[in-house]
């Protein structure tokens, strides 16, 4: 049995917060634009102006505070969590929710089972879309290994997306997430290595082509609008989640350049700039980032409580306890099914 790795540094476990709330708050101005400009991106960088953050990372923080608060449990309680979500979304509806996400959440905060409300929409499948992969990597803060990441993920996932993209994308990014924050910063990253465990724990054809295509980009270096031609950059998981786990890979050890790099390849530029934030944050801290973006993070208080509570609740658990990772993979041998909105 594979031993519980030890707590993670507090300036990695605000790197992960913030660095996901950043790569939000400075693609939210592209978000849609087919491409961006690097001197668009540069001019917003040094305007000065408050970086004020979306959904994205308003439920990321709800999942945050939603872990650290089950800290003998390490689990997810989906009655709960679904409840939550639905509560941050009506408090604050202006964050940028998509029309989907406003009608499963607001079917929930009117009493309706998760369990119905997260297929009432696209026919009943549910959502493909990354709303849950861009709130999930906190997950990997108290999960205990790649599989139990993985699994969090999608359990964090089901209570609001019912299709298995949507459940895929976030397993799949809870377990770069918990990778990443379990690195060794300085020592070069295996990305082939990283690509093959995550293919182990996101069983999915259509995922797996994804992961060798990525593999193929890095090599090449590719830029970023060659990327999102290749790997997709619209608003479902199939079609983003690659794009940031690419953005983070080719560049892991360069923060403010990862999230630039995803902010650049234009789309659904926050989500995706706030998912490969919240890698590249995993493996190198917070001060990795700019003071000139942090100074300015709307969310820099909340994230910074947050930080404290995980961190000390991480090392009080810290005693060798064994690992109930639920199921050894997520998903299925066959295909993802069909990726959109």
């Amino acid at each position: 049995m594979t031993p519980t790795p030890a707590p993670a540094s507090r300036g990695r476990v605000l790197g992960l917060l913030a660095g996901g709330a950043l790569g939000d708050a400075l693609g939210a101005p592209f978000e849609g634009q087919s491409a961006v400009a690097a001197a668009e991106l540069t001019e917003h960088e040094k305007s000065g102006t408050r970086l004020t953050h979306t959904d994205d990372t308003a439920l990321a923080l709800v999942l945050a505070r939603h872990l650290a608060d089950r800290r003998d449990e390490r689990g997810v309680d989906g009655d709960m969590l679904a409840l939550e979500l639905a509560q941050a979304w009506k408090a604050e509806p202006w964050r940028g929710y998509g029309s989907g996400a406003q009608h499963v959440l607001g079917l929930i905060e009117a009493g309706v089972p998760w369990s119905r409300a997260a297929r009432a929409t696209f026919g009943g499948q549910g959502s493909y879309g990354n709303g849950a992969a861009m709130r999930v990597a906190p997950v990997a803060l108290v999960a205990t290994s790649l599989h139990h990441a993985a699994e969090l993920g999608r359990r964090s996932a089901e209570v609001t997306h019912a299709h298995e993209d949507g459940q895929l994308g976030a397993a799949c990014l809870a377990g770069a997430a918990y990778l990443a924050l379990h690195s060794t910063p300085g020592r070069r990253l295996d990305v082939a290595r990283l690509l093959q465990d995550l293919g182990r724990v996101v069983r999915s054809r259509s995922w797996h082509q994804k992961f060798d295509r990525i593999g193929e980009l890095i090599r090449h270096e590719v830029a970023p609008g060659h990327a999102a031609r290749a790997l997709g950059n619209d608003v479902s998981a199939l079609g983003s989640v690659p794009l940031a786990l690419l953005a983070f890979l080719g560049r892991c050890d360069e923060a403010a350049e990862t999230i630039r790099y995803a902010v650049l390849a234009g789309g659904d530029t926050d989500t995706i700039a706030s998912m490969a934030g919240a890698l590249v944050g995993a493996r190198n801290g917070a001060a990795a980032f700019p003071e000139s973006w942090t100074s300015r993070l709307e969310a820099t208080e909340q994230l910074g409580r947050l930080a404290d509570q995980i961190s000390t609740a991480s090392r009080t658990r810290s005693s060798g306890e064994e690992n109930h990772a639920g199921s050894d993979v997520v998903g299925t041998q066959r295909g993802a099914g069909s990726g959109g909105g």
